[in-house]
């Protein structure tokens, strides 16, 4: 493990945004269930079908909030009438996390962290949360006011995995880009004009701590952001007929790191 630098105070506070007074609904079998039995996650109401109160099985034993059957007509009183919510819905609160510095302070040689740049899609903010859990990722950052925040379709695109691992939402990503480097971190921005393979750079590294950071489709990374990254990377590719989804790009990126470092 990295030794903490005696020049950091406890000074340097990253304060996360929580929006804890504003309940919302998870819906989806692996979201509820898995919030169901995260002892960690405040819980107020379970509306579900009969079908759906079986499928919970031995979970249901944990809740001691009230717990209604209805039919499937009445999700739409509290859900979007697209919500796939497979006759389960939770109301609770947005999901405290533990203080972002213990991630940066006390992080070995092999954690990974991802840094959303401007991200905007649930859909795959909860995808890339879903591979980054599989794969062992240390923590997720994005940025409060332009990365998808947490809602039922996050959660449900994150199958589960929202609640194991930790997702951060900062107000200034730059500042956290100097500390993680300042705590050892290597700064790998992904990029389809980056100079080398991911794969190239990877071999010629040693096992280190990595930041991986993931711009939005539509425009990738901001200037300013790759400014502040070690090595821009790209993924090879071999076809011409578009560039990868950012959540597959993260999962390939993820797993080249563990396959490599």
């Amino acid at each position: 493990m990295i030794k903490n630098n005696s020049k950091f105070s406890k000074k340097r506070v990253f304060k996360t945004n929580n929006f804890a007074n504003k309940r919302i609904w998870l819906y989806g079998y692996h979201s509820v269930k898995a919030a169901i039995e995260n002892t960690n996650r405040k819980k107020y109401r379970l509306f579900c079908t009969k079908n759906g109160y079986s499928k919970l099985g031995n979970s249901i034993e944990k809740l001691t909030i009230k717990t209604s059957i209805i039919d499937t007509k009445d999700f739409c009183n509290f859900l979007n009438e697209t919500a796939v919510h497979q006759g389960l819905a939770l109301e609770v609160d947005p999901l405290k996390r533990d203080n972002l510095n213990e991630i940066i302070l006390n992080q070995s040689d092999n954690d990974i962290v991802i840094i959303l740049d401007r991200i905007k899609d649930p859909q795959n903010v909860g995808a890339i949360i879903r591979s980054a859990e599989i794969l062992g990722c240390k923590a997720i950052i994005g940025t409060t006011y332009h990365c998808a925040q947490e809602t039922g379709g996050l959660v449900k695109a994150a199958s589960g995995a929202f609640e194991r691992l930790p997702y951060y939402s900062v107000t200034n990503i730059s500042n956290i880009l100097h500390t993680l480097k300042d705590f050892g971190f290597l700064i790998i921005g992904l990029d389809h004009d980056g100079n080398d393979s991911i794969a190239d750079l990877l071999k010629s590294l040693k096992k280190q701590p990595i930041a991986c950071i993931l711009g939005s489709e539509e425009k990738g990374m901001r200037y300013l952001t790759k400014q502040k990254c070690d090595h821009l990377v790209k993924i090879n590719t071999h076809s011409d007929l578009n560039i990868l989804n950012v959540s597959n790009a993260a999962a390939i990126t993820l797993f080249a790191i563990r396959e490599f470092l």
